[in-house]
């Protein structure tokens, strides 16, 4: 495996539907923690960088040890688009990592397994147009509507200012988590299977 794996969470404190939801508690620890986690047992061996404009967030990555990237306050607010975020930070990482793939890991899809993961990431470097430099893999659920628990991508798919037309997608099925009752029914389901 010659793959250089990037991957980038974006975590911001403030949401407007469920307040501090990136912290909430599964598995007695912090959301984006838990997912960070699930990421690390990749067989990849990815670098796993959080990206956050919060104090209490990097506390609480040196605290799971966790790899962090200061996310300047103008990312920070609630009409940014997430892409913007996976931007900045790769831009800031990846003179240090080279990466060959870049991955934007959302944090409320907690059901997030590495073995899809990994599956996608097998994909991607194999199937998916693999002579090209420009390709990206979206999850997506069962309902055929994307989930947005992870994105595969090229390093020069990050940056492009147009749609891509090099597309793939993996089936996960994953709930995304935006209100209370979706927290607890996740969080529910998770703690049954640990």
């Amino acid at each position: 495996m010659n793959e250089r794996v990037l991957i980038i969470i974006p975590v911001r404190l403030g949401s407007k539907r469920l307040k501090h939801k990136n912290i909430l508690p599964i598995c007695n620890i912090p959301m984006f923690a838990y997912v960070a986690h699930e990421a690390m047992k990749s067989k990849y061996f990815p670098k796993i960088y959080v990206s956050t404009e919060s104090r209490k967030i990097q506390e609480l990555c040196k605290k799971y040890k966790i790899n962090f990237i200061n996310r300047p306050k103008y990312l920070a607010g609630d009409n940014i688009e997430k892409q913007e975020v996976i931007i900045h930070a790769f831009k800031k990482l990846k003179v240090k990592y080279k990466p060959t793939i870049v991955v934007s890991l959302q944090v409320n899809t907690p059901e997030f397994n590495h073995k899809d993961l990994d599956k996608g990431i097998t994909f991607f470097k194999k199937k998916l147009y693999p002579k090209s430099p420009i390709k990206e893999l979206i999850s997506v659920g069962k309902d055929n509507i994307q989930n947005a628990a992870f994105r595969i991508m090229t390093p020069s798919t990050v940056c492009k200012k147009t749609l891509s037309t090099k597309i793939g997608i993996i089936f996960t099925n994953y709930l995304d988590i935006h209100n209370e009752k979706e927290y607890k029914k996740v969080k529910l389901i998770i703690e049954k299977k640990n």
